[in-house]
């Protein structure tokens, strides 16, 4: 049988689980609080009992709050008493009150006070129910007796440890915001024993019944909600601290050293394993401490009590529910009872002023704080934390996203901390009530908004943006949380509950509408007064609002209806016109003529505008004309102007005049429009042009400034309007009149004063003077009454005649011919022999001309062009200054001064050319110390270079030394001269002229160089020679050096000197060195090498500067290494045949001696060869001097004994070295193999075997022309383990000894089949690889598969047929592809040619690219070089870096790294036509002439085949690198020249081989070896570097490309056309 078992519950776990979901402080009092209200309880309160009578009830004193402990709670409430079904609720978890219009829906609220006890009990109506777990169990037991009887339900609650009491101030500022939507609760006391902590009274009225708009959706989107009525309740809360409370001083904060679990026993982790809130500030020591919230003021800082009160509006809505169907069912199951079938709603409210005074209180720290604020407070803020939240009776964690709480019947997850949005019916409920709060508060704001409107003229404008800016913040939506959809609900209810398209919003003006406001524009804020914008100021705290707006309430821009309107209420100022009609212009003023609908828009527009304007009213609808911007600058603003054109002053702004036409349909006013108006219109006297002189005159200015830009008809026209009328000011004996045009004259005409002559004034202008003449004012009278009057009067001037001949230019040239110009000498001369009358000119005592004054007018400039002379040339000024007689020293005296003035100062810099004054002496000075002239060439305004005796100035003046352009200093030229001629006479004079060069820096680099081999510096002749000089070149001398001690070696060799620092650093610059270098020593040594080594003492020292040769060997010239290479100075050791005698030694040729590379053979023929010294260094510069190596003069016969069959041994070791050998390749660099060995099959038979042999005796035999002895021309025989024989062409054979061969020998064996030369390293590092498995070698490093594969590829390319031979520079060259030459650069091409660049175009490989791919980049490269070059160009160089293709191996041919960018300097005067020539910076040999010029040509040449900028392309002279062809810096081509004369120009060649030959020798297939055109090459090879920086296949194929793509131009250079025996190029 099967026995059925109940299911048991851990209640205690259960009771533990179901409080775990209340985690908020105070929870339990919140629970309770909620209880008693449903109970229709007024008071609550809440009794905090000690457990015994404590020290301070013995002494009188009032205990501390912050310390005393507590061991019970007391929870009373005036309720209504439990009834029967209350009291078996009690005892049933989760069983929640039936009844609809409770709150209480779970039925695990009253176990919240397990959360502080074990043991409630619960006394009511004459019974105790007590609550326990029997015996420590986890099995919950009741027990029910009778108790004595009251009206107070009471709730007793023994804690399970002692604790102090909670934070009385916070426990309040809950309490308060707990009762905020309780119905029936009023009073809450809290006690400890009988004394009072605090007491909050709450108290409600009604205000107002609100009537509900009818534009206002009072019913749900589902229906289920109803909006009946809304109320609007005004609610006060008091709070009062009692004076009861004492203790510790006051303190911000309560004690943080009391752990959480004993002050709120609910925070006890027995029962809760979630964080509160308090919890998340910790002590560093791990320990809880609150945290410090404004206003958690510590008990005893209420000492001396306080009271606190707040108001606000309760906005409460009376709801009807129609819950059918599915959701009523769904929320019975939910919740166990039925939805109710009414409720009310209601929403907090607080007024700008409250939520102000919370601030401030809450700000105050001079007080407790606010106990309204803070968490879980009454009073939110606006803005951050402790946002407004949903009530469920009680507060909930969901806020609400505004500033307003909202309470209705919701219904909350279980731990009441949210509402629930996630459970089907329950959520759409929610929903339906989330509605309801959304409704009231938009009859809130509305009603709020309507207020500040009415009350807007009494507050003033400031106050009532406060308050509106307050309500739209508070009703301004932020995203709620936890969970965000509610406000977002709330919101769009909020927006949809009304259904008309009025939303009130704060505006410039006040309260309006959104329709009616508009968005501020700056086009429109200078005239649009009257239509409210939204203000701008305010834009940033208005934004969420303002976009939360829904399409139907959106603020929108300016219409153009908006802008009739404001011209239609009001006349514009001129400011406020002129912003319209640019607005209305710069609209639809730039998009050509206007559209009829645009034209009709634009009447409307100029029918409406008004504005005032100089006191009167402008009707836009009238005018017709404007003025452009050339007479707006030359008129004045009063200007009379006519009715039909606009005042410039609303114009302004407008500046294009086509706009205004295009736009406004206005005309430019014609300037005779204007003067008609003048005449005919009926104007003041002010404005008349014929009786006002001023306003004539300024009419008149006005047309002069216009009257160049007028057309020809517009002359005549305004002649005709003016003939009649009398408008020219004229003064006719002292007298003003005006007079017609015809009746006036000039003043040149006046020359005796007796006409009506234009006043002066309108004389000033030349383009007044050209009008008025076209207007008709008369310029002259009779010229010849004028020339006789001239001839017999005198009181007239040169400037009188000039005025006169200005207006008759017909007579003019005769005039000037005659003597008819009085002089100041009272003669009459010819124009062209008298000076201008200048005070400066009498003095000067020259002719000057007879008139009251002298100026810069257009009289006086007319003399000048007919030949008057304004001042002396220079010439003539410095030829006065230098007259030698006393009489004329004031004439000198102002001559020169009048030369250094500022008249002659533009003068002097642009004419003054003192060479051709160098032996006048006019400039005063001193010399020999006394005063005199000196010639400008021996003067000089540095006064300390008379120690080189030259003179000074008198005077130090800056500017007369800058005007005469003296010099500081003599040129270089003339010092060299100095010292060529006059070199110091004496050691002391030496030094101080040196010193003083070296000061003044007068030389340049090139001009150290001419003086370094001028024998100016005085040495002694000898050591035991004092008192002999004799002078030696800078070149030819050292300095002496303090700091190192002096080497007697170097002592006999050279001359040493010192002058003193200053001096040295001269001849520093002019090429005297501290010490001797390299290249001193060498010359030293190749004049005498037997002299030097004697003079050295020993072999030793003569090795120590050979050392140092060898060290810096490669920087030295050419010519001097060739001769290095023919001259005895290699020391040389022989071995003596006693081993106790020391080695000889001797200088020897590079022929005449040998680096020991085989210590066996040395060994061996050591006694009869000279060997060099065998240390690295040395060695290295014998090899690299021509030395041979002893390896490669000794010949090896082979002689095996029989061939061993089947020899394992043999076999192991050929695999191990087939397997192995590549490894051992990989280290070294093509230059090392000998020829064809770098790919040698190793795994062919016919090309490497290994054989066995029983004996292996081998011969050796020296060959070596300059051995000495017997033994060195004999042979040696020994008897070896390994050795290679060579038996056919191609077949190399390893013959080793059975049973073992020695590891060594075989090593060495390899190694003089591979290399000409080897070290004792190169075989032991072989034997080691050979030696060593594969495995222990990759995990010693070695990358294995990638060296094999690497190997592999490389024998693939060197198969027969693939065109790439063994030398190393050949790797780069590449056919081209496929695509020939351009069709208008095809010619016809021999066969030699075109059989050359057929073979270019066989590799298959490039078939693969599309033509479209290489030209995108041809063209790219060709952008780039086509520019000018220069060294700011930043691009891309050929440096190989990390990251390319398929990079291909030596290419140092093409190495930029080679050269640093710092070590190139530029030879300026070495420049071939636009290419430059650089050296590396050091280089003492001079750069070949005949060479650089030769291989610039051929470069220049080159260029313009591929269309290059030849600023782009470069020599570099590199003297130890005759390898580095060129590389590609920055995009600038650099060609080696050094490279060209090795290999070119000292070898007799065809000419035009010297632009394709690049001495690189390449297998063709048509013949065996071909020279590949490689010069025409590296450039196509370099500008393919500027596309891609790497050596890899995108170079490969765009470098074939260019080569391909110009080789028509290659083959019509004539050089080129001659090598291939070509005719003359067609083109």
């Amino acid at each position: 049988m099967h026995e059925e078992v109940a299911v048991e519950v851990n209640q205690r776990d259960l009771v533990d689980k179901v409080l775990a979901r209340y985690p908020e402080e105070f929870t339990v009092f919140r629970e309770l609080l909620q209880n008693a209200d449903d109970a229709w309880a007024k008071s609550f309160e809440i009794v905090f009992q000690k457990s015994h009578v404590d020290k301070y009830a013995s002494n009188g004193t009032k205990p501390d709050l912050d310390s005393v402990k507590v061991c019970k709670w007391l929870v009373k409430n005036n309720g209504a008493a439990f009834e029967e079904n209350d009291w078996k609720r009690l005892t049933k978890i989760a069983e929640g009150n039936p009844d609809e219009r409770k709150i209480g829906a779970f039925g695990v609220g009253f176990y919240s006070v397990f959360s502080v006890t074990d043991k409630p009990v619960v006394k009511s109506s004459g019974k105790m129910v007590s609550l326990y777990y029997k015996d420590g169990g986890d099995k919950l037991y009741v027990k029910a007796e009778k108790c004595t009887c009251d009206n107070w339900t009471v709730i007793e609650m023994e804690l399970k440890h002692e604790s102090v009491i909670p934070r009385i101030f916070e426990l309040t500022r809950f309490l308060v915001t707990s009762m905020t939507f309780l119905v029936n609760v009023e009073r809450v006391t809290i006690f400890l024993d009988n004394i009072e902590l605090s007491r909050v009274i709450k108290s409600r009225e009604l205000d107002q019944s609100i009537t509900i708009p009818k534009h206002m959706v009072t019913t749900s989107r589902d229906g289920t909600m109803s909006i009946d009525s809304v109320k609007l309740i005004s609610q006060e809360v008091r709070v009062v601290f009692p004076e009861n409370l004492v203790g510790a001083p006051k303190k911000s904060t309560v004690r943080a050293d009391l752990e959480e679990s004993e002050r709120n026993p609910t925070k006890s982790r027995t029962f809760f394993s979630t964080k509160t809130e308090e919890e998340v500030t910790s002590k560093p020591n791990g320990k809880v401490v609150a945290p410090r919230y404004p206003g958690a003021a510590s008990e005893a800082s209420l000492k001396g009590g306080a009271e606190f009160s707040t108001k606000c509006s309760i906005y409460s809505a009376n709801v009807s529910v129609s819950a059918k169907g599915d959701l009523e069912a769904g929320l019975k199951f939910a919740t166990k009872k039925k939805p109710p079938k009414s409720f009310s709603f209601e929403m907090v409210f607080f007024n700008k002023e409250e939520h102000d005074k919370q601030t401030r209180e809450e700000d105050d720290s001079s007080g407790f704080g606010s106990v309204f604020r803070g968490p879980q407070g009454f009073c939110p803020r606006l803005q951050g934390e402790h946002a407004a939240r949903i009530f469920i009776g009680q507060s909930t964690a969901q806020t609400t996203g505004t500033v307003c709480h909202m309470s209705g019947r919701f219904i909350p997850t279980v731990e009441r901390g949210s509402i629930d949005l996630a459970n089907g019916h329950v959520a759409k409920w929610n929903k339906e009530v989330l509605y309801v709060g959304g409704f009231l508060a938009r009859v809130a704001y509305d009603l709020e908004m309507s207020k500040i409107h009415d009350a807007w003229p009494k507050v003033g404008n400031a106050v009532a943006t406060e308050l509106a800016l307050y309500t739209m913040k508070s009703f301004t939506f932020h995203p709620s949380t936890p969970d965000s959809k509610v406000s977002i609900i709330i919101k769009d209810a909020f927006f949809d509950s009304s259904r008309t398209h009025d939303f009130p919003l704060l505006s410039d003006k006040g309260i309006r509408h959104t329709k009616d406001i508009r968005i501020y524009h700056v086009d429109f804020a200078p005239f649009m007064q009257n239509t409210p914008i939204l203000p701008v100021a305010l834009r940033p705290e208005i934004a969420i609002m303002v976009g939360d707006l829904p399409e139907k309430l959106r603020v929108r821009p300016y219409t153009f209806n908006d802008v009739v309107r404001e011209l239609e209420s009001r006349c514009l100022s001129e400011s406020e016109m002129a912003a319209c009609l640019r607005w209305w212009t710069n609209t639809f003023g730039s998009h050509g003529p206007l559209s009829e609908d645009q034209k009709k828009r634009r009447n409307e527009l100029l029918k409406a505008g008004k504005a005032l304007s100089g006191g009167k009213q402008i009707n836009l609808s009238v005018i017709k004309t404007f003025i452009e911007g050339r007479m707006l600058n030359v008129r004045n603003p009063d200007d009379p102007l006519p009715e039909d054109t606009i005042p410039p002053a609303l114009i302004q702004g407008l500046n294009n005049p086509l706009r205004i036409r295009e736009a406004l349909g206005w005309q430019e006013m014609p300037i005779a429009h204007w003067l008609l108006h003048l005449r005919d219109g009926n104007l003041d006297q002010t404005h008349s042009i014929t009786r006002t002189p001023n306003f004539a005159f300024h009419t008149l200015t006005v047309l002069s400034n216009l009257w160049y830009g007028l057309q020809e008809e517009s002359h005549f026209e305004i002649k005709g309007i003016l003939e009649d009328v009398a408008c020219i000011p004229t003064n006719s004996s002292n007298r003003s009149y005006m007079h017609r045009p015809n009746e006036a004259y000039f003043p040149e005409a006046d020359v005796f004063r007796d006409l009506p002559v234009v006043r002066q004034e309108l004389l000033s202008d030349p383009r007044m003077v050209n009008m008025l003449e076209f207007l008709g004012v008369q310029k002259r009278c009779d010229i010849e009454t004028f020339k006789s009057k001239a001839m017999k009067d005198d009181r007239w001037d040169a400037i009188d005649l000039a005025r006169y001949l200005l207006s008759s230019m017909d007579y003019a040239h005769h005039v000037m011919q005659l003597e008819l110009f009085p002089c100041s000498d009272g003669k009459r001369r010819c124009i062209r022999d008298v000076f201008a009358a200048t005070d400066i000119n009498r003095r000067l005592r020259l002719p000057v001309v007879n008139c009251e004054y002298w100026d810069s007018s257009y009289e006086a400039q007319f003399l000048v062009r007919f030949g008057l002379r304004e001042y002396p040339t220079i010439e003539e000024l410095i030829g006065i200054a230098s007259l030698p007689s006393e009489s004329d020293l004031l004439a000198r005296q102002t001559a020169f001064a009048y030369l250094c003035g500022p008249q002659y100062e533009a003068k002097l810099e642009k004419e003054f050319d003192p060479s051709k004054f160098a032996s006048y002496a006019f400039i005063p000075g001193i010399r020999n110390d006394k005063p005199c002239l000196i010639p400008h060439e021996e003067v000089f305004s540095d006064p300390d270079w008379r120690l080189f005796g030259f003179g000074r100035l008198t005077s130090q003046d800056k500017k007369i030394i800058a005007k005469l352009k003296i010099r500081e200093r003599p040129t270089a030229t003339t010092l060299f001269q100095v010292l060529k001629s006059n070199p110091p006479k004496d050691q002391s004079m030496a030094a101080k002229w040196f010193g003083f060069l070296a000061a003044k820096g007068v030389f340049s680099a090139g001009e150290f160089d001419k003086i370094a081999d001028l024998p100016i510096v005085p040495v002694s002749k000898s050591a035991s020679e004092e008192q002999g000089l004799e002078y030696v070149t800078p070149r030819e001398c050292f300095l002496k050096s303090k700091s190192d001690p002096e080497n007697p070696f170097y002592q006999r060799l050279f001359k040493f000197v010192d002058f003193g620092s200053n001096a040295n650093a001269f001849l520093r610059a002019c090429g005297v060195k501290e010490r001797p270098e390299c290249i001193d020593i060498l010359k030293v040594l190749l004049e005498n090498p037997k002299m030097f080594l004697e003079t050295a003492g020993d072999s030793e020292k003569y090795l120590a500067e050979l050392r140092m040769i060898a060290v810096g060997h490669k920087s030295l010239p050419r010519l001097l290494v060739e001769r290095m290479r023919k001259t005895s100075i290699y020391l040389g050791f022989r071995r003596r045949r006693c081993p106790e005698e020391s080695d000889d030694y001797k200088l020897c040729r590079v022929d005449d001696v040998l680096v020991a590379d085989d210590m066996e053979s040395c060994r061996t023929f050591g006694s009869c060869i000279f060997i060099a010294p065998q240390e690295e260094l040395l060695e290295k510069f014998y090899s690299e001097m021509g030395v041979k190596s002893l390896s490669s003069c000794i010949q090896y016969t082979v002689n095996p004994s029989k061939e061993l069959q089947r020899s394992s041994n043999a076999d192991h070791l050929r695999k191990s070295i087939t397997e192995k050998i590549p490894i051992f390749l990989h280290e070294f660099d093509e230059q090392r193999f000998r020829k064809g060995m770098r790919v040698l099959r190793w795994d062919d038979d016919t090309q490497f075997f290994v054989r066995a042999c029983g004996q292996l005796r081998v011969t050796k035999r020296l060959e070596f022309v300059h051995a000495t002895g017997v033994h060195g021309q004999g042979q040696y025989n020994t008897e070896l383990t390994a050795e290679t024989q060579r038996q056919k062409d191609r077949e190399h054979v390893l013959w080793i000894k059975d049973p073992k061969a020695d590891s060594y020998d075989i090593a060495a064996a390899l190694c003089r089949l591979l290399f000409s030369t080897y070290k004792k390293n190169d075989v032991l590092s072989l034997m080691t690889i050979l030696d060593t498995p594969i495995d222990v070698l990759e995990r010693r490093g070695y990358d294995v598969q990638r060296i094999l594969k690497e190997y592999e590829d490389n024998l693939r390319k060197n198969e027969p047929g693939k065109n790439i031979t063994d030398d190393p520079k050949a790797q780069n060259t590449a056919p081209s592809p496929h695509d020939g030459p351009p069709a208008a650069a095809r010619t016809v091409v021999p066969k030699k040619f075109a059989k050359w660049l057929h073979w270019l175009r066989k590799d298959p490989k490039l078939g693969e690219v599309k033509q479209s791919d290489i030209a995108e980049s041809i063209k790219k490269v060709n952008e780039v070089m086509n520019a000018e070059g220069g060294k700011d160009d930043k691009h891309i160089s050929n440096r190989e870096q990390v990251g390319g293709g398929k990079k291909q191996k030596n290419v140092g041919y093409c190495d930029e790294k080679k050269v640093a960018e710092n070590d190139l300097e530029e030879c300026e005067d070495k420049q071939v036509g636009q290419i430059k020539v650089w050296k590396l910076r050091g280089t003492v040999t001079d750069i070949p002439p005949k060479e650089r010029e030769a291989f610039g040509k051929i470069i220049s040449d080159l260029a313009q085949v591929f269309g290059v900028n030849q600023t782009r392309c470069h020599v570099f002279w590199h003297t130890t690198d005759s390898s580095l062809m060129g590389f590609n810096r920055n995009d600038q081509i650099f060609f080696g020249l050094e490279h060209y004369i090795r290999n070119h120009s000292d070898k007799k060649v065809a000419p035009g081989q010297a632009y394709i030959d690049w001495q690189v020798l390449a297998r063709s297939p048509s013949s065996p070896v071909l020279l590949i055109p490689r010069r025409y090459y590296i450039m196509a090879h370099e500008m393919a570097h500027v596309q891609t920086p790497y050596h890899d296949e995108h170079h490969e194929l765009l470098f074939a490309a260019l080569t391909t793509q110009y080789l028509t131009g290659l083959h019509n250079l004539p050089a080129v056309r001659q090598m291939f025996n070509c005719g003359p190029s067609s083109s």
